[in-house]
């Protein structure tokens, strides 16, 4: 299998998140730049059309971009990236064997790209199990909020036109939660990213 390095040290890649979580476009692009091949590279894997690996790995970086404000709270945006083209597979998989069966009448396999033991799934359960947790936790304005954000995908103008407030309140309610919920995380051992792996 091919290997695709990125060629940027880690204090690069945290300077880049930042600034991306700033709203900067320029290193928006660069990150883009830097990573797509990668995600393209992993759905060719499972895709012979190239149609449909360039449409998902634009839903991918999408996602990202709508998703901004929590670069900050990444250590590694390859596993994050990863995750969210995983699922982003899984959920185009799903959704093409649905048609199929839908045409022809019944159920055909289709490859998983991942693959959990029931070990792994019981792991994940509880971590899901205390990530939900976490969330239910936050003050409703502040849950409101982030799953505004990060569930619904809205922008901050989309959410402070809803709520009736500032763009500065929304920012920083956005930013108490998202401290509020790594704290409650950390404490049990779970890694932020487990809750936003569930809002996708």
């Amino acid at each position: 299998m091919q290997i695709i390095h990125t060629g940027i040290t880690g204090e690069e890649e945290r300077r880049l998140l930042a600034d991306v979580a700033a709203g900067s476009w320029n290193a928006y692009s660069r990150l883009y730049e830097l990573y797509s091949p990668l995600v393209l590279h992993y759905l060719q894997i499972y895709l012979p059309e190239k149609q449909d690996v360039e449409e998902i790995g634009q839903e991918v970086f999408l996602k990202v971009w709508k998703r901004r404000e929590t670069l900050i709270t990444i250590r590694s945006f390859k596993n994050y990236v990863f995750i969210i083209t995983r699922n982003a597979l899984n959920d185009f998989l799903r959704a093409r064997q649905a048609r199929l069966s839908k045409q022809a009448g019944y159920e055909r396999d289709y490859v998983q790209p991942h693959h959990y033991s029931p070990d792994d799934k019981l792991v994940t359960d509880q971590y899901e199990a205390i990530a939900r947790a976490a969330l239910a936790a936050l003050p409703e304005k502040q849950r409101l909020i982030f799953e505004l954000r990060t569930r619904d995908e809205k922008t901050i103008q989309e959410i402070a036109n809803e709520m009736g407030m500032s763009l500065g309140g929304v920012h920083k309610s956005l930013q108490q939660s998202i401290a509020a919920l790594k704290d409650y995380l950390g404490k049990h051992g779970v890694h932020f990213l487990v809750l936003l792996f569930l809002m996708c």
